[in-house]
C-alpha cells in the first residue's frame, strides 16, 4: 500500500511539473518557427497584439512601456532584474518583425555590473537555451558582433544597441523578401 501510494505521488508531482514547464515555456519563449517572445507570432494579426496585450496587463503580466509603442515585461535575471520591452512592426495588418530590448532594471551609466556587455551574455545564453545553441557571429561595420541564427523563415539577430540595452530582432524573411521585391519594382517604376 505505501508502494501504491508513493507511486501516486510521484505521478501528481511529475504531471504538475510537467504543466508548470508547459506555462513558463509559453509565457516566456517558444521555439516554434513562428513563435517569437511571450506568445507573439508572426501572422499574428494587430487586432488580435492589441487584445493579447490588453489581457495580458489586465492579468499584470504585460504592462505598457515608456513610450506610446512599447509594451513591457520584467523577469527575474541571474544577476537582478530584466525588463523587456517590445512593440513588433506590421505588414498587411500582421505581425512580420519584432524589435526586443533588454536592459538590467539596476542599470545606471556608474553601475558597469549592469551594462549591456554583462546583459548580452545572460541574453544570449538564455535564447541558446531556448532556440538552440546554434547561433553564429559576425561583426557589422556600424552594429559590431552581431550574433544571429536562421529557422527556416525566422531570422534572429542579437547585438549591442548602446552601454544600456541589448537589443534582439526576431524577422520573417518571407515578408522581407516581399517587401524587398515592392520595393525594388517602385524605384523600376520611379526610373
Amino acid at each position: 500500500m505505501k508502494g501504491f501510494l508513493f507511486f501516486v505521488t510521484l505521478c501528481v508531482i511529475s504531471l504538475g511539473l510537467v504543466n508548470c514547464n508547459r506555462l513558463i515555456d509559453s509565457k516566456r519563449i517558444s521555439s516554434k518557427y513562428d513563435s517569437l517572445v511571450l506568445d507573439v507570432r508572426f501572422g499574428m494579426e494587430r487586432k488580435e497584439f492589441f487584445d493579447y496585450c490588453w489581457e495580458m496587463n489586465r492579468q499584470k503580466i504585460l504592462t505598457h512601456g515608456p513610450t506610446n509603442q512599447n509594451v513591457e515585461y520584467e523577469f527575474q535575471g541571474v544577476k537582478d532584474k530584466i525588463i523587456m520591452r517590445f512593440y513588433p512592426s506590421f505588414y498587411e495588418e500582421r505581425v512580420y518583425e519584432l524589435p526586443v530590448t533588454y536592459t538590467y532594471q539596476a542599470w545606471a551609466p556608474w553601475n558597469k555590473e549592469y551594462d549591456s556587455e554583462h546583459l548580452l551574455v545572460e541574453i544570449l545564453d538564455l535564447y541558446k537555451r531556448v532556440y538552440g545553441n546554434d547561433f553564429k557571429s559576425i561583426v557589422h561595420p556600424t552594429m559590431g558582433e552581431v550574433f544571429y541564427k536562421f529557422d527556416k523563415y525566422r531570422r534572429i539577430n542579437i547585438f549591442l544597441r548602446d552601454e544600456q540595452f541589448v537589443q534582439v530582432v526576431f524577422s520573417d524573411m518571407r515578408v522581407l523578401k516581399q517587401l524587398k521585391k515592392e520595393y525594388e519594382s517602385e524605384v523600376i517604376d520611379l526610373e
